[in-house]
């Protein structure tokens, strides 16, 4: 298949272009959406240009024109074996960070309480990719968690951060939890507040309750299942 023959585009019409620095133009679209292209092409996006983009299966740009000018172009057969490398690249980058960062882990994990340390075996017993994929992020969020419940006590005091929207106030948290963390992103955060909470007033709920990260990649990718042999300890 080439560019003559290939269906899989949609054209548009900018609305807006801003020069973003050195290395990139970036365009509004008339249905709002947002793309970039590097000026390395030599293509230089004006108002009212028309925009061809190919897409991939997952609605991934593999092809950009801007008013017929060829900025890339990639075959459906071409992309996936580019996005194959991309994730066999992103994979061992994951790994070699994970085993750097081992040492480190380890030590969070025998810190941890008991019921924490079962929350985590649940997720490295349903996944055998867990460690290097995701147990840094759920480490983050229960060491977070163990943190904010020993220095609020009671769950009701985690309560009564709430905003009365659902979200618990960040700046009300830091005034009672000293070290917290300023990393947080709303789901870690929001994530280590419930299990603070679970850990506080009902610690088989802390084993039994999803993943912190499950939100943005599945649960079942995660290792979570609904009842798990450590929930009953």
């Amino acid at each position: 298949m080439n560019k003559q023959n290939d269906p899989d585009y949609e054209e548009l019409r900018i609305r807006l272009v801003e020069d973003n620095g050195k290395s990139l133009w970036t365009f509004t679209c008339e249905n709002g959406i947002a793309f970039w292209v590097d000026k390395k092409y030599g293509v230089k996006p004006r108002i009212g240009n028309v925009v061809r983009f190919y897409f991939d299966e997952t609605r991934s740009v593999r092809g950009l024109y801007i008013n017929g000018r060829k900025c890339y172009y990639h075959t459906r057969e071409e992309q996936a074996k580019l996005n194959a490398e991309r994730r066999r690249k992103q994979e061992a980058s994951e790994k070699a960070l994970f085993r750097k960062n081992r040492p480190k882990l380890d030590a969070q994990y025998r810190s941890l309480p008991e019921v924490f340390k079962h929350r985590i075996d649940k997720f490295r017993q349903n996944n055998p990719d867990f460690r290097w994929k995701y147990e840094a992020y759920e480490m983050y969020v229960c060491t977070q968690a163990v943190k904010i419940a020993e220095a609020a006590q009671k769950a009701e005091v985690i309560r009564s951060w709430d905003e009365g929207n659902g979200f618990i106030s960040f700046e009300k948290a830091k005034s009672v939890v000293p070290g917290l963390d300023d990393g947080h992103s709303g789901n870690t955060f929001g994530a280590a507040c419930l299990l603070a909470i679970l850990y506080l007033s009902n610690q088989r709920g802390v084993v039994r309750h999803h993943g912190a990260m499950a939100p943005l990649v599945g649960s079942k990718e995660y290792g979570y299942v609904p009842v798990s042999p450590a929930a009953k300890t």
